[in-house]
């Protein structure tokens, strides 16, 4: 590593304003990754409510492959929904506003198999998923009152999944969520003063992090890495909103996020992480890019001051990456 960067440090996220903390106690010794690497992510099959043979449990909203008994994509309605397009209470407004939590629930489960992970999906398996989330947004966003449909995955137990069986969320809001608006912020921002897209200009400064890149998909750590070891995927052409990809970029991005995600395996182990789309549809400023955040730390006390911290500064996880894949 550089000597610069076994400095405690402040940097700035470019995407949002905030500020991380990058402490590099720890930075010279990759080891501390493993400890955390042994999740049981296994559970008991006869107990999981999303097999075949149990489809009463659940309201099916499409099926992609065969019936009930032979798919090989499903979505359903979230059986424990944190919003809902239904309510029974008058709001509160003033000091102590309260309002109904409107809006839609979805899960995507990309496969049948019971203890499949993610990574091991293979190619046809990622183009399905991601078609069935360009339909389902474009589902969602034509309903009244939706104006944001957020797209994600929490993969392994750390990662704030509840269930072992793979599976995506989409959930749609009536109201952007305050991380977008701070990126709509910076974006435009920088288009007042630069005259150019951040995302696009970003990538001349980014060079020393590119993880992996194709014709038209890149993917780098960035310099403002808000968790350790986290990556970003981004299309090369200006697109503020995945449903805008052609055949050749969901092909390089599914084989991206797939390297990705399986590097990250081979270095960390059975990590958990989360997937996050960061997407803008009536926003032709937005530059549509996808996040990959390992959960290498559990947050702690400084994080509710408003720091985010960071034990792997972006350049070293970048190097390992890069000597691993």
């Amino acid at each position: 590593m550089p000597e610069s960067y076994k400095k405690d440090v402040i940097r700035v996220d470019y995407r949002t304003g905030k500020k991380i903390l990058f402490s590099s106690v720890r930075n010279n010794k990759p080891d501390d990754f493993y400890h955390i690497s042994g999740d049981n992510w296994e559970s008991d099959i006869s107990k999981c409510p999303f097999e075949y043979g149990k489809e009463a449990l659940n309201k099916t909203i499409k099926l992609v492959g065969g019936d009930e008994h032979s798919w090989k994509l499903k979505v359903i309605e979230n059986k424990f929904p944190m919003l809902s397009p239904e309510f029974d209470f008058i709001p509160l407004e003033g000091l102590l506003e309260e309002k109904p939590a409107f809006g839609y629930c979805e899960v995507i489960f990309e496969t049948p198999i019971h203890n499949l992970r993610f990574s091991q999906l293979g190619k046809e398996e990622y183009l399905r998923w991601l078609d069935t989330i360009i339909e389902r947004e474009n589902e969602l966003y034509s309903r009244d009152r939706i104006k944001y449909v957020y797209v994600f995955k929490n993969e392994g137990p750390r990662s704030g999944a509840s269930l072992s069986h793979t599976h995506s969320q989409i959930i749609s809001f009536e109201e952007v969520p305050e991380t977008i608006k701070d990126e709509q912020k910076k974006i435009s921002e920088f288009i007042d003063s630069n005259h150019a897209c951040l995302y696009e200009q970003i990538l001349n400064y980014e060079k020393e992090r590119v993880l992996v890149e194709n014709n038209t998909f890149i993917a780098f750590a960035p310099f403002g890495s808000k968790m350790s070891s986290e990556s970003l995927i981004m299309p090369k052409r200006h697109v503020n909103y995945v449903g805008l990809l052609s055949s050749e970029e969901k092909s390089d991005f599914v084989d991206i996020l797939s390297k990705i995600i399986k590097t990250n395996e081979a270095l960390f182990g059975k990590i958990s992480y989360n997937i996050l789309f960061h997407e803008v549809k009536d926003d032709e400023n937005f530059h549509f890019h996808v996040e990959i955040c390992p959960r290498v730390i559990t947050f702690a006390a400084i994080e509710f001051a408003g720091f985010n911290t960071n034990q792997v500064f972006p350049e070293f996880y970048a190097k390992l990456f890069r000597e691993k894949s």
